[in-house]
């Protein structure tokens, strides 16, 4: 963890001047209330474990715990104001915060990152700037599915190839290897499943399917989950394309929870992973990018 007394590069000068006066101005207006402190967090930083795969992580807020309170959630880079209050009971606890499912409104700590805790300064107006780094806790279930680096756990069930493994620079996000799946006029539909991985997913349990992705078009994701030979598909969720307008097709880092899915399959035996992409109306071809694939649970 690193930490160092500095003005938060990310705000250019005078607008940090006009937040914190704008910050201040009701403590000018009424020398009697609490002047708060400043914890300035630009970004936060996730660090795997030994044979935990890729650092790539998607934290879009911070959120702040006093030892008595909650302090507040903050879109990063964020500027946290601490009153004194908060500050004389201890550490604060700082959660890296995710948007599940990609939804902006749908806003939580993510349950398989350390939190991490911090002594605030609290001389009134202190400003202190910190690059929390967060771990995987260790009572996490992690289940790797597919980096494609050197291999492909998925088998095509429906059009052409399926999801082939590809290594040309444009088409990787990092490595030597990422995952792609094309559709077109001549193979409109593919789907693919993971091939006998039985991933082992308990109902009333978080559980989240991490990937990095990338798509011109939307596509789906979701589980077939498996109860004494008989096998059920759910869908989770329609993934957007990422592509900007009149710009390049973005990589993309998502965290999908997969809760309700496992919790509408009910007693299952194991489940498998699958990824269907359908070419839109209006278009000739369409095509989708997959790397890092896992699933992290308890």
């Amino acid at each position: 963890m690193r930490l160092r007394r500095s003005f938060f590069h990310g705000f250019p000068a005078v607008q940090l001047g006009l937040l914190l006066t704008g910050l201040w101005g009701c403590s000018l207006m009424d020398p009697g209330q609490d002047i708060p402190s400043y914890l300035i967090v630009p970004e936060m930083s996730y660090i795997p474990g030994e044979d935990q795969g890729t650092a790539s992580t998607n934290v879009t807020d911070v959120w702040v715990y006093s030892a008595t309170d909650v302090v507040g959630v903050f879109p990063l880079p964020a500027l946290i104001p601490i009153l004194p209050a908060d500050a004389s009971g201890g550490a604060v606890t700082l959660l890296a915060g995710i948007r599940e499912n990609g939804i902006s409104n749908s806003r939580s700590p993510y349950p398989f990152y350390t939190t991490v805790e911090h002594m605030v300064n609290p001389e009134p107006g202190a400003q202190d700037t910190l690059i929390p780094e967060f771990t995987l806790v260790d009572q996490v279930k992690y289940m790797p599915v597919e980096d494609f680096e050197n291999s492909n756990v998925f088998g095509s069930m429906v059009g052409g190839s399926g999801l082939v493994r590809v290594g040309s620079e444009a088409e990787v996000f990092e490595g030597e290897k990422s995952g792609r799946m094309e559709v077109s006029d001549d193979v409109p539909i593919v789907r693919v499943r993971t091939v006998e991985q039985e991933f082992d997913l308990q109902s009333g349990l978080p559980a989240f399917l991490e990937l990095d992705y990338r798509c011109d078009q939307s596509f789906a994701v979701g589980l077939y989950g498996f109860r004494s030979g008989i096998e059920t598909k759910h869908l989770t969720l329609v993934i957007n394309p990422t592509e900007v307008v009149g710009g390049p097709t973005e990589w993309n880092k998502l965290y999908v929870d997969l809760s309700s899915t496992i919790s509408a399959q009910g007693p299952a035996d194991h489940f498998e992973v699958y990824f269907e992409c359908i070419l839109e109306a209006g278009r000739d071809q369409g095509s989708v990018g997959l790397d890092n694939l896992r699933i992290l649970t308890y």
